[in-house]
């Protein structure tokens, strides 16, 4: 009797793990009790599944000699005799330019203006010579703070945004009026945007943008579900933030863990039509436990090129974040930009920055796709703008960087198991314009020197030690998920970046007989008196670069705590979550630094031309778009809710929608 319960467990095992769970969701998604049956039975799977490797991870534990030199420290010596720098290929025969990339005019149909996510607007009726009579127009709250970090769709002068409260509405873009509210979701909608579409033929307009695990379509007219698509207006998918792309009557997604899939839907009824894996999926014993190199997850965002059908995402770093001994080898397509083939339904390329990051150094904003001058030809690239402080420049056909890359030699981990990778990059074209990792000299106090120096340790990719801590940039630092905006029509992109200190560190918490190490990580940011970073100023500066030839134009501090004086800084810079948007007429504008302020700079040389007092911290990067022969701007002020964990009563979250314009 044993042997056939014994056997029937096997049999149950073997078909769950033949079952394409999605399918069965999908087949059954009408049927309670058969769902709730299902459930059930994942449930179990998962329990068995758990029993099943620990019994394997203590047996391997007592007698493979394999796995005990698995977890010895990684040998030094071998990494010395290492060269201390090598290239990456640059692209010999770049892809000339078809010069179809598209470019923001007047709407703004898709979170980041466009499926090129350039965030550039042909408008100059605000400019460098009117700016000064720029002002608060109207301000719309629906009265309940929440975090908005969604760009604004505006098309024909309708605005499109997810507001607080789980609501999509439709204002006028003239004097900020509610047109229509949408029902109210479960979850938060639209986290990181969301797309505007019309059928040509049919006149139908809709609003498609991502919960959690559904893809909604909203009657554009009048926020109602569109019942034509998926059930009642909502398709499941799997887990996903971003706005979708749509190609070819196709809304193409990007899920995140565990599915890793691009999905795309037909656009009228919802349909799957197909779906690939984007990211390399390998499982591995380490420990004696099964790991993957989960996340990596595309939540930075995603460009389309829709000439030639290709889509692009950037993906995070893997987990566990700072513990990588449980995640052997490079942890491919993780921190990388991927090229999918949208026709062929194929991955061309993946490309990453960093190897086995042990930094949470992910590619968190979106790749813009534009087109630079080299060799006196055009050529087609697409650009990611890092946490690291770095810029990727590729082709867009084969992902060979434009410029050399330069990789540096790196140290190895004194961690039992941790293998480190040899290289990681060290640029110095694109010139880098953020300052991520620090030295010693950085710190402001004397005083705080000579401790610090004694029990911390700095520099470049140090990896992270039980006995020492590691000062650097953080998970905050360099560019952030708002991402950066391109002047196409001068191959300028401007970027803000954060420059202040983080203290991590690694801790051991179990280090059992029955069980490998288990690490546990820790990192905040450095602050004195819960407001002023250790380092030095500026904390928080707004950047130019010019991507012909990978230079630096400017760097200049954005934002200021006007409490804070010393005798060498006008400004100071802050922490800053709101990114960029660039005009025809010469603006760069601004938000989400500390200071509550949207900022308004001259993009030739950074001078700053004016700043507004915001209700509230700036929380999404601004749109801007015409209506009658005048031009407005828009920017979400619902707090810094990025913020809230350092910098006590300095943050406050709110629930502001500011529209701009010049007074008559």
């Amino acid at each position: 009797m044993e042997h056939k319960n014994k056997f029937i467990i096997l049999l149950i095992i073997l078909f769950l793990g033949s079952c394409d769970s999605s399918q069965l969701r999908n087949k059954y998604s009408q049927n309670k009790e058969i769902l709730n049956i299902y459930t059930g039975i994942l449930i179990a799977k998962t329990r068995i599944k758990k029993v099943y490797n620990e019994g394997i991870e203590l047996f391997l534990l007592t007698f493979s000699k394999k796995h005990k030199d698995y977890w010895k420290i990684e040998d030094s010596n071998i990494r010395a005799n290492l060269p201390d720098y090598k290239f990456l290929d640059t692209e010999e025969s770049p892809t000339v330019s078809n010069n179809k990339n598209e470019n923001t005019v007047n709407n703004w149909y898709r979170s980041h203006g466009n499926h090129s996510s350039n965030r550039f607007s042909e408008l100059n009726l605000i400019n460098k010579n009117n700016i000064k009579n720029l002002e608060i127009d109207w301000i719309f709250s629906s009265g309940e703070p929440q975090s908005i970090q969604a760009n604004p769709v505006v098309v024909d002068g309708t605005i499109f945004t997810p507001i607080s409260g789980n609501y999509i509405a439709a204002l006028n873009g003239y004097n900020g009026n509610l047109i229509w509210k949408s029902k109210k979701f479960k979850s938060t909608l639209a986290k990181r945007g969301l797309i505007y579409w019309k059928d040509n033929k049919s006149e139908k307009e809709r609003i498609f943008f991502s919960n959690h695990k559904n893809l909604i379509s909203l009657n554009a007219k009048d926020g109602n579900l569109d019942k034509s698509f998926g059930i009642n207006g909502l398709v499941r998918t799997g887990l996903n933030l971003l706005p979708p792309a749509i190609y070819n009557n196709q809304i193409i997604l990007a899920t995140l863990s565990p599915d890793h899939n691009i999905e795309s839907y037909n656009i009228f009824t919802g349909k799957l039509e197909w779906k690939l894996k984007y990211k390399e999926i390998f499982s591995k014993r380490v420990g004696g436990v099964e790991y993957d190199n989960s996340l990596g997850n595309p939540w930075g965002g995603s460009s389309l090129d829709v000439s030639r059908g290709i889509f692009y995402i950037v993906t995070g770093n893997p987990s566990y974040m700072f513990d990588g001994t449980r995640r052997p080898g490079p942890n491919k397509d993780a921190n990388s930009i991927i090229a999918i083939d949208l026709i062929n339904k194929k991955k061309i390329w993946s490309f990453q920055e960093t190897s086995h990051d042990l930094w949470n150094l992910d590619l968190a904003s979106p790749p813009i796709l534009t087109s630079i001058k080299k060799n006196n030809e055009m050529i087609d690239v697409v650009v990611a703008p890092t946490k690291s402080g770095n810029t990727i420049i590729l082709d867009r056909l084969t992902g060979k960087p434009i410029y050399p890359f330069l990789l540096k030699k790196v140290e190895t981990s004194k961690i039992p198991g941790e293998k480190t990778a040899p290289y990681q990059p060290n640029l110095e074209i694109p010139e880098p314009f953020g300052n991520v990792f620090f030295k010693i000299q950085d710190i402001r106090s004397e005083f705080k020197k000579d401790i610090i120096s004694k029990n911390y340790e700095f520099g470049r990719y140090k990896t992270p030690k039980l006995d020492k801590l590691h000062l650097r940039g953080g998970i905050v630092g360099g560019a952030q998920w708002p991402g950066a905006s391109i002047d196409h029509k001068n191959n300028i992109m401007y970027v803000t970046s954060n420059n202040i200190i983080w203290e991590s560190g690694l801790s051991l918490i179990s280090n059992g007989k029955s069980r490998a190490p288990v690490y546990k990580s820790n990192h905040r940011r450095l602050l004195e008196n819960n407001t002023y970073p250790i380092n030095s100023p500026p904390w928080g500066t707004l950047n130019a670069l010019n991507l012909n030839n990978g230079k630096l134009l400017w760097k200049v501090p954005l934002g200021n705590y006007d409490s804070f004086k010393t005798d060498n800084e006008d400004l100071t810079g802050t922490e800053n979550f709101g990114g960029t948007t660039v005009t025809r007429g010469g603006i760069t504008i601004t938000s989400g630094t500390l200071d509550k302020k949207i900022h308004f700079h001259d993009s030739k040389n950074g001078e700053l031309l004016k700043s507004i007092l915001l209700p509230y911290i700036g929380s999404a990067p601004p749109s801007t778009y015409s209506i009658n022969g005048e031009q407005f701007i828009v920017v979400h002020a619902t707090g810094g809710w990025t913020l809230r964990g350092g910098y006590g009563d300095l943050v406050q979250t709110g629930d502001a929608i500011v529209g701009f314009k010049l007074k008559k």
